[in-house]
């Protein structure tokens, strides 16, 4: 007898953020095509020393936890509401691109929230991943025989919350 294996579909996951860290209400990032949710690492101390057992570095836990920048790409896409100049503190459904370069060159610490896809029949998203962070790098990649993208990185501070909610941010 074969075990029936479950997977989740990615698709429809979404990238919201907040200009006013993650109490603030959370517009999504539209044309998202590929992100890395934070990985969490406990730290660690070296302690080798010169004659170490066989020439292997050693180590003992400890320190601080230290947590993966959030890799994002997606597609440019070409709609005014997209491009247009608002600001952070703008009325606008969506984050769009001047609002991420506002976000890098301000210093602005933003909330971010990761809502995965594919979750069940009931409900089409399910929050995973929240909490506080920085736009460390965002740019654009414009090929001569392919479509227009953008990358950004978030950087995180503090301690994110991981787990599954429904009622997050609302």
């Amino acid at each position: 007898m074969s075990v029936l294996l479950e997977a989740r579909n990615g698709f429809g996951t979404i990238l919201s953020l907040t200009s006013v860290g993650s109490s603030g209400t959370f517009k999504p990032i539209i044309g998202i095509t590929s992100m890395n949710p934070p990985k969490k690492s406990a730290g660690v101390i070296d302690i080798t020393y010169h004659n170490a057992p066989g020439g292997y570095d050693q180590a003992i836990s400890g320190g601080i936890f230290k947590q993966s920048a959030i890799a994002i790409t997606g597609i440019m896409i070409t709609c005014s509401s997209y491009f247009s100049y608002a600001t952070a503190s703008s009325t606008e459904e969506s984050i769009t691109m001047p609002m991420l370069k506002e976000f890098l060159e301000d210093g602005t610490r933003i909330g971010w929230k990761i809502e995965m896809g594919g979750v069940s029949a009931s409900s089409s998203t399910l929050t995973m991943f929240l909490g506080d962070g920085y736009v460390t790098d965002f740019g654009y990649d414009i090929p001569f025989n392919d479509k227009d993208t953008f990358s950004m990185t978030i950087t995180p501070t503090g301690k994110p919350i991981y787990g599954a909610s429904s009622t997050w941010g609302e």
